[in-house]
């Protein structure tokens, strides 16, 4: 059996996780018909099914934001334990600021939340009710406010926010790069006085009072590392119950990898599934996430496919077959990326080749783009997973794909995406794998096998 795939996350990476993330902080207008929602739902005694939508969605956003965020960060412990020996140079000071902003983001768009619920029980009520869609428990929002109401769990963010009021400029300066000042101009932002920052401050006297009573740590050497063990540390009481030990491999192995690879055809689209991811908290249903396969180098020079680039691969790069969306933007990837997943489906376009040729060059025109952590597909210049595709196929010959409305916005899930596609006959269901075994299954037993895994919406 061959190694799993290793990606490390690079700073580059890191940096458009942050700007994705960021730019799905509520917005203003997202603020105000929240807050409406909740004093029309405290005057009459409960949220109408609109408003629990939207609700919900808000809470599920950000959810999704803080995971990503938080792996994003726990990507960077392993490469800085390494490579840290608790001097200030530029990359120590790189890491820390990027660390620094994802921690200030959770941070901040949580006290959002917590404002809005904490003088309204029916706010809270509701965000601590069990949800199914989202795979939430009871008390999931109680747990969300005591971990960033405590001092001692928050003790590694103020330790941090305390080292970056001393070092700022070194900070900035050392994100002063094509890739990274992004990160710096987000900085700037957070960091200017807002409704949240005499909270930090109140918070902050808290903790010193505190820390009195316990040794200090070297600001030098462990600043960076106080954010890993605050500010979001047990996300993972958030996540879906784990069908399997924590660490564990994934299911789908270097060697079924292999086995699919000689089966794919240009135009295939893959929908996936984490059996413990926590994006299943914020992508509802049993398949959350969608791909697109497009081929190796070899089979799009003979389809006359153009190179294009991401910004950080060009669709010419021999190990290049799958475009994207995953919260480091819509990226060209090596399908041992993709699949390092527990289980996929694999769908096949009834298009003519040149139909087909024209979604894969439609579907990498948008190569380089940022995630959309809020799912607005009103908008073309972030991308989520399913988007991609429906980009890529809407109006190539007779596919149609209808969106949902959701919180307010339009969009395509992706079980919608199967749905719509198998029941209308644009897309057969040709290969699948992990349901409801570790097994790869062809031929006539696909339809049903997908059927049965989820409230499908087209005959098995």
């Amino acid at each position: 059996m061959g190694r799993p795939y290793q990606r490390e996350i690079s700073l580059p990476d890191a940096a458009r996780i942050l700007q994705a993330s960021y730019a799905a902080l509520p917005s203003p207008a997202d603020m105000n018909r929240l807050l409406a929602d909740s004093q029309a739902a405290e005057a009459r005694g409960y949220y109408d099914p609109v408003e629990d939508e939207r609700l919900r969605e808000a809470y599920a956003h950000y959810l999704g934001m803080r995971a990503a965020i938080w792996q994003m960060i726990q990507g960077l412990k392993q490469r800085y334990k390494t490579a840290i020996k608790g001097d200030l140079t530029p990359q120590y000071l790189q890491g820390f600021g990027i660390a620094f902003c994802g921690a200030e983001i959770i941070v901040r768009s949580g006290e959002y939340l917590i404002g809005l619920a904490r003088k309204r029980d029916i706010v809270w009520q509701k965000l601590d009710e069990a949800e199914p869609r989202y795979s939430l428990k009871r008390k999931s929002f109680t747990r969300l406010y005591r971990q960033l109401t405590s001092v001692f769990r928050m003790r590694g963010f103020y330790q941090a926010r305390d080292f970056f009021d001393a070092h700022q400029d070194q900070v900035m300066a050392a994100l002063d790069t094509e890739d990274l000042l992004p990160v710096a101009k987000i900085l700037t932002a957070l960091n200017l006085p807002s409704a949240s920052r005499g909270d930090h401050l109140r918070r902050y006297g808290r903790f010193v009072k505190f820390s009195l009573r316990r040794r200090g740590l070297s600001t030098n050497r462990k600043a960076l590392f106080a954010i890993f063990e605050g500010t979001g540390s047990d996300v993972a009481d958030l996540r879906i119950p784990l069908v399997k030990s924590y660490g564990a491999p994934k299911r789908v192995t270097p060697d079924v990898i292999e086995q699919l690879k000689t089966k794919l055809h240009p135009g295939d689209v893959f929908v996936t599934r984490h059996d413990d991811a926590m994006s299943n908290l914020f992508l509802p249903g049993f398949w959350p996430h969608g791909a697109m396969y497009i081929g190796s180098q070899e089979k799009r020079r003979g389809l006359g496919i153009d190179d294009v680039s991401d910004g950080y691969k060009h669709s010419g790069d021999e190990t290049i077959n799958i475009i994207e969306a995953k919260k480091d933007g819509v990226l060209l990837r090596p399908i041992e990326e993709t699949l390092q997943v527990d289980a996929f489906v694999v769908l096949r376009p009834r298009l003519p080749d040149a139909e087909i040729n024209r979604a894969i060059s439609r579907a990498m025109s948008h190569a380089g783009k940022l995630y959309d952590f809020i799912f607005d597909f009103g908008t073309s210049d972030r991308l989520v997973c399913t988007e991609v595709i429906y980009r890529a196929y809407h109006g190539v010959g007779p596919v149609d794909f209808q969106l949902s409305s959701k919180a307010g916005r339009k969009c395509l899930s992706a079980e919608d995406l199967l749905n719509q596609a198998i029941s209308k006959g644009w897309f057969d269901p040709v290969l699948i794998y992990g349901v409801p075994e570790d097994a790869l299954t062809e031929g006539d037993l696909v339809r049903k096998t997908l059927a049965n895994s989820y409230a499908s919406g087209f005959d098995a």
